[in-house]
């Protein structure tokens, strides 16, 4: 599924912070494939030692990992890097899950199983705010 917002993603560098090696994989070659430099790592620690290493336009970050979760993840990019959008990615949705995303001012929030529709218009979006 080719998306319209190909030609403006050159310049945006996504970083997927997700344990789920297969997801994360998956996710990074369909943003890749319209244009989204894509890098991924398997931990909050991988992430917290990349993100000051270049320009993110976004993290998209599960929320359920070992050692550490998103929300660890939330946090300290809100006190290190808040100009960085974060989307979630989660399984666990339930209104508890909903509404502490919602206070951690996560950019979005993509349930999964995501259709890739959803994932190209939830980053799109996210980038451009």
């Amino acid at each position: 599924m080719d998306s319209p917002i190909r030609s403006t993603n050159s310049q945006h560098n996504v970083l997927i912070v997700d344990d789920e090696e297969r997801l994360s994989r998956f996710v990074g070659m369909c943003l890749n494939r319209v244009g989204y430099e894509v890098t991924t790592c398997a931990s909050v620690n991988e992430a917290r030692a990349l993100l000051p290493t270049e320009k993110w336009s976004l993290v998209l970050t599960d929320l359920v990992m070992p050692d550490e979760t998103g929300f660890d993840l939330l946090h300290w990019v809100g006190e290190n890097c808040p100009e960085i959008p974060v989307v979630v990615l989660t399984a666990y949705s339930t209104p508890a899950v909903v509404k502490q995303v919602h206070r951690s001012r996560a950019a979005a929030m993509l349930k999964k199983p995501f259709s890739l529709e959803d994932l190209y218009k939830t980053v799109s979006a996210a980038v451009v705010a």
